[in-house]
């Protein structure tokens, strides 16, 4: 299967051919092995300004080296919060939180260890439950590289002014992890917060899973950081250059993941065992916003209920991962699939331990792909074009308390919907721009669920619901993103990416005015709305088809399951 961008990608005004690695020689691939491991950026780019911003990115590289003599401060600081909180809220977005989240699902708190919880989000329900917490018992972690993202900050200005109104010393519940020099860090120092802890400045967000952003976590945890460090170690060993390319387990992957590409299957999907499912989340973060540019790359696809392989169209291929002993479970899945042709890559680990491992043999599969396939794995080009649009949108209410935005009402369903002109629909009705999504439909489309919602079970499983709905039915894959979250992991790609997507974004009633962020005159839900509205603009500007659906009712999943029936409808 052809498509139009997956032979030639445009890259900074140069046109690179795709290498494709089954075509090299073993001293070629390994060549090039050598050249990521000695951080040369003219892998990705002939652009001197270009390289230079590349090259500042590049000390994720060396691995498990980076954190061998910070574990022992990390362990005590860990030691000196367990006695002091019961409950440590880590604010951050991204890069900056979605490890810490892997292993909070994944792990879980040992033993008299504080509850960590991930607020990567600005949704007042999730806000509203840590207002709820007894604050003298909270300890705060605000992660940004930057120092500037806008919802931690947002969280920062909110959780300090309840802080100050709880607690004698306030600052004594407040660490911040950033970059050196950062305006976060020079807050911290500021207010006399109780630590500042410093991201490595030459590691980009999606690559810092391996440094303080996940051993910070862990240790928060109680995990037995030498022991995560030791697989990444391991795991290190197995990727360098001198491992011979049929044997390097990164060189391997990446090889996998661009001759998929290459023959069309650049839907990358992942049949994941449910004790490991949130690893996958990081995983489509790092592949997404790595790989999903110039109108190119790879999607993957994740969180997907697993089909026979009748629902799956050619432009697949599967990563199956799964720890020992617990293999079997979608083992018959996989051998129907490798019997009907899919290309499938199995990955056994023999310990949970062993994700350490596996970020750092993705992470370098991940930067080789990009060689490969000729796109920069170490920018964001298109994430900046939301961000612009939100900062615009919330400097006009601020100015006028008011979105200028007016949803259309479906009298059946009392649904409130809104479209741009990329959907090409003549009159506002619900059903006719449903079925219009749907049109002039090809396998190779994916389709993306973009939910500003509360992260609920229930909630996932109804969007989980209407993704096989829509594979059923247009034998297409599909992809689902809470927002924010997704703005800063797979938003790139939606952008950016394969133009042949569409999107139905989804948001709810839920203003609370209590939720005022100081010094800015809107709320949390204000903000949230900004960025749906931001990022449905941008995704409109890039001639992408997307349908808003508004929920009115109190309780959003009663409104969510009506528009389910209506897919269900449309897609019939």
């Amino acid at each position: 299967m052809d498509f139009p961008f997956s032979r030639i990608t445009k890259v900074y005004g140069d046109f690179n051919i795709i290498k494709r690695p089954s075509k090299l020689t073993e001293e070629e691939k390994l060549e090039v092995l050598k050249k990521l491991f000695s951080k040369e950026a003219d892998l990705f780019s002939t652009d001197p300004e270009v390289q230079g911003k590349i090259r500042a990115r590049l000390d994720w590289i060396e691995g498990y080296k980076y954190m061998e003599s910070r574990l022992d401060t990390l362990k005590a600081l860990a030691e000196e919060l367990r006695r002091e909180f019961k409950y440590v809220i880590w604010c951050g977005m991204g890069g900056s939180a979605l490890f810490p989240l892997v292993l909070t699902e994944i792990f879980g708190p040992l033993d008299g260890y504080p509850q960590l919880k991930v607020l990567d989000t600005n949704d007042p329900q999730h806000i509203l439950e840590v207002d709820n917490l007894p604050l003298e018992e909270v300890c705060f972690v605000f992660a940004s590289k930057s120092g500037t993202t806008l919802e931690t900050l947002s969280h920062l200005r909110y959780f300090w002014e309840k802080l100050k109104g709880a607690c004698s010393k306030p600052g004594k519940h407040v660490l911040v992890l950033t970059d050196p020099g950062s305006p976060l860090e020079a807050l911290a120092l500021k207010e006399n917060f109780r630590r500042v802890i410093h991201h490595p400045p030459h590691v980009g967000g999606r690559y810092a899973a391996l440094t303080e952003v996940g051993f910070l976590a862990g240790a928060l945890l109680g995990i037995d950081l030498n022991k995560a460090l030791y697989y990444a170690k391991e795991m290190y060993s197995a990727c360098e250059p001198q491992i011979p390319w049929s044997y390097n387990l990164a060189g391997n992957l990446a090889e996998f993941l661009t001759e998929s590409y290459i023959l069309g299957q650049d839907k990358v999907t992942f049949i994941v065992d449910p004790l490991l499912r949130p690893f996958a989340l990081w995983l489509e973060q790092l592949i997404a916003e790595s790989l999903g540019k110039n109108f190119s790359g790879i999607v993957p696809i994740v969180g997907e209920s697993p089909g026979s392989p009748t629902v799956y169209s050619t432009d697949r291929c599967f990563i199956y991962l799964a720890l020992r002993g617990r293999e079997r479970l979608y083992q018959r899945l996989i051998s129907d699939l490798m019997e009907e042709g899919f290309r499938v890559k199995r990955l056994i680990l023999e310990d949970r331990y062993e994700i350490f491992g596996e970020a750092y043999r993705f992470m370098i599969a991940t930067a080789l792909t990009g060689y490969f396939i000729g796109v920069n794995p170490f920018d964001e080009p298109d994430v900046v074009l939301s961000k612009k649009k939100t900062s615009e949108i919330l400097e006009k209410f601020k100015k006028e308390g008011d979105f200028g935005l007016e949803f259309y009402v479906d009298e059946e369903s009392g649904l409130g919907f809104y479209y741009g002109n990329t959907l090409g629909l003549e009159y506002p009705k619900l059903s006719a721009a449903l079925k219009k999504l749907f049109q002039d439909f090809a396998p190779w489309i994916f389709v993306g669920f973009l939910a500003y919602l509360p992260y609920e079970a229930e909630t996932e499983d109804l969007i989980r619901d209407m993704r096989t709905l829509v594979r059923e039915r247009k034998n297409c894959a599909t992809v689902f993103g809470f927002g924010p979250r997704y703005l800063h992991s797979t938003g790139q790609l939606f952008k950016g990416g394969p133009p042949l997507s569409r999107y139905i974004m989804i948001t709810r009633k839920g203003r609370l005015e209590s939720q005022i962020v100081p010094n800015e005159g809107y709320t949390f839900w204000d903000q949230q709305f900004a960025q749906a509205y931001g990022d449905f603009q941008a995704l409109v500007e890039r001639e992408k088809p997307v349908l808003w659906i508004h929920l009115f009712k109190e309780d959003y999943k009663e409104d969510l399951k009506v528009f389910k029936e209506l897919l269900n409808k449309a897609l019939a």
